[in-house]
């Protein structure tokens, strides 16, 4: 049985937020930083320009990803938090079970042996998900960082028209199970909720 990549947005009470981004927001801001993932995001703009807004995902034969896809699946699948997880420094799913699930109901995902937020970059473009806050699907932020980062997310999520049909067949088209509109959706819906709240955020990608 191959494992799954989980991705969770969720509102967490400005005492655990205090207590957990020490530890993981250097952590993901490294990540960001590291030559590798800038290199490869600024070669992702480029292949996605070449190919009218995202990189093709299949090759001619229909059997493997593209070299392009698979640059933009690597990306976006280094996480910080699946790093600690593997080291021990930190395990997340402790901090899944202290989300305020009572105010804001988390928005959740799994795909099996791929990466839920690898098909919602496909689907946005680098423009767009260059706009999301944190950095590819992970991020800490207090409750003021929440409401002040809204716009960003909402630039980011807030697709209509052709362009929203358009990022869901993409994310339709990407590797493995998901549910297209839910994964458009549902993280815009957690960010509203939560700023609306006064509640702080984390958002995170771990394998299981």
């Amino acid at each position: 049985m191959g494992m799954s990549s989980f991705w969770l947005v969720g509102a967490l009470g400005e005492v655990d937020v205090a207590e957990l981004a020490p530890l993981a927001v250097p952590a993901i801001e490294a990540t960001a930083a590291r030559s590798a993932a800038v290199g490869t995001w600024s070669r992702w703009e480029r292949d996605a320009a070449r190919g009218g807004g995202a990189v093709p995902v299949w090759r001619e034969d229909g059997v493997y990803n593209t070299e392009d896809a698979l640059r933009l699946y690597n990306l976006v699948d280094d996480s910080a938090f699946d790093a600690m997880d593997s080291s021990g420094k930190l395990h997340i799913m402790d901090w899944w079970d202290r989300l305020d699930t009572d105010t804001v109901e988390p928005f959740f995902e799994s795909v099996r042996k791929d990466n839920p937020v690898a098909a919602l970059f496909h689907g946005l473009g680098p423009e767009r998900a260059a706009l999301l806050p944190g950095w590819v699907g992970d991020a800490v932020f207090p409750a003021d960082e929440v409401r002040r980062r809204l716009p960003a997310a909402e630039a980011a999520l807030a697709v209509s028209g052709a362009e929203r049909e358009r990022a869901l067949a993409r994310i339709d088209d990407w590797p493995g199970e998901k549910e297209a509109e839910s994964l458009l959706d549902g993280p815009l819906r957690v960010w509203r909720e939560t700023a609306g709240a006064g509640l702080g955020l984390l958002a995170s990608r771990i394998w299981h």
